[in-house]
């Protein structure tokens, strides 16, 4: 079983003055406590565990503030715990810029259903002058969330902007997650595409590559934002119109669901177990270090950790694994590949028949997809680069796994993918000979 989770921003129909100011009084009484509670906790050094800050703050405020429901002032230590959590965290890394941190930006938190209630058309908050309904704009995804057996988890946060209040509900589900043994889905990420080898039974079923173009996105979209700042200023109102105008992100993210979609509809299908390399911020911290602002630019906005933070919220079961050695090691052989073999590249322009629609299908027209593909040079064997680590990270989980359903390993076929439309573009085949490279 795997528990499910799943966050929805509502929006509320406009408050009267009453409901207004009693949510304002709420936010500026949660604000003053949170404050005070962040310099307390710093001061003390206190952990930030919900019991010992229960046993710090909760009489004190209690008597402090007796008309307050009980909810809020465990809502206030909660939101400061947190805080200082990621405080120190940051402090570690030496990215803190202040002394202490300051919550400005406050969201009302209410971490039990027994002072809010929701009835799928608006919610009701028990707040010092009774209970607040707050309306709600219903959408499609609410609807979707109510109807296919999803609960509401006991936390509320809220926000008020303007006359409205921003609602985020936290949804949870359980489900089961099958996987039978041998069966594993490897995933390296990179910067313009995610390579997937497929094992069944412990064999090598297949080797798929989503061109992703994440990386050519970041580039295109740094030199889009260089051409409308030149000259100008980033404070001024047309320029920033301009800049709100950039979709990078809406984007990106849009490639990541549609990549994680596919894969996610894989590992059901097959019953697999997803491995992944371990990537965390400070890896990104490391590779950023010492390098061009470009480069660092590009790396910092790699979309790795949110790739696989995407994929743990789905219903499958994902393992992540040490990247070390995963790009150097020949997979077929176990011996370290040298960097001066790195050296042979194509650009492969494919014909793809399957995204041949409406006019330009009738008119005979083309689609033509540029993919470049870099290989890597073992003794005898070819191998395509970027299925190295995939190959490799399935080692790790278990050394039976890398077993090629051929006669002979020298010969792979990895198969590319357009995850926007989730068909095939074109098959890279290695093949033993150097001189006899080619893309079927």
């Amino acid at each position: 079983m795997k528990t499910l989770k799943r966050t929805v921003r509502l929006e509320s129909d406009p408050l009267n003055k009453w409901k207004y100011h009693v949510l304002r009084e709420i936010e500026e009484y949660q604000r003053n406590m949170v404050n005070e509670m962040i310099e307390v906790i710093l001061s003390e050094d206190l952990p930030t565990t919900r019991k010992k800050l229960h046993d710090r703050f909760y009489n004190y405020y209690k008597e402090k503030y007796p008309f307050l429901p009980s909810r809020v002032i465990e809502g206030a230590y909660i939101v400061a715990g947190r805080i200082v959590k990621s405080f120190r965290r940051r402090v570690k890394k030496g990215l803190a810029r202040r002394d202490k941190p300051e919550y400005k930006r406050v969201i009302i938190t209410i971490p039990n259903m027994v002072n809010w209630r929701f009835n799928r058309v608006s919610i009701s908050v028990f707040t010092h002058k009774g209970w607040v309904e707050i309306p709600l704009r219903i959408t499609k995804q609410l609807i979707r969330y109510l109807y296919e057996g999803w609960r509401v988890s006991h936390e509320l946060k809220l926000r008020l902007v303007g006359r409205r209040a921003l609602v985020w509900l936290t949804f949870e589900k359980e489900v089961d997650v099958e996987v039978k043994d041998g069966n594993y889905v490897s995933i390296d990420v990179n910067e313009n595409n995610i390579t997937v080898a497929v094992f069944e039974g412990f064999k090598l079923k297949e080797l798929r590559r989503y061109e992703t173009g994440l990386g050519k996105i970041v580039i295109n979209y740094s030199i889009r934002r260089k051409e409308i700042t030149k000259g100008h200023s980033t404070k001024d109102e047309l320029i920033k119109k301009k800049l709100r105008r950039l979709r990078e992100r809406e984007r990106k993210m849009d490639v990541l669901r549609k990549t994680v979609k596919r894969i996610t509809e894989l590992a059901r299908d097959l019953k697999t177990k997803v491995i992944v390399g371990k990537f965390s911020s400070n890896a990104k911290e490391k590779m950023e270090k010492d390098k061009g602002s470009k480069l660092r630019h590009r790396i910092h906005q790699w979309s790795v950790v949110k790739f696989v933070e995407m994929l743990k919220a789905q219903p499958i079961e994902v393992v992540e694994v040490s990247e070390s050695y995963t790009s150097s090691i020949n997979p077929l052989n176990g011996k370290k590949l040298k960097k001066s073999k790195q050296v042979v590249e194509r650009i492969v322009k494919v014909f793809n028949p399957y995204l041949m629609t409406g006019t330009a299908h009738e008119g005979r027209g083309i689609k033509v997809f540029k993919i470049t593909a870099r290989y890597l040079e073992s003794g005898k064997v070819l191998l395509e680069r970027d299925c190295i680590a995939a190959l490799n990270l399935v080692k790790k989980v278990d050394g039976r796994v890398v077993v090629f359903p051929s006669t002979s390993p020298n010969d792979l076929r990895v198969t590319v993918y357009d995850p926007l439309r989730g068909v095939p573009v074109a098959e890279l085949k290695v093949i033993k000979s150097k001189e006899k490279l080619r893309h079927g």
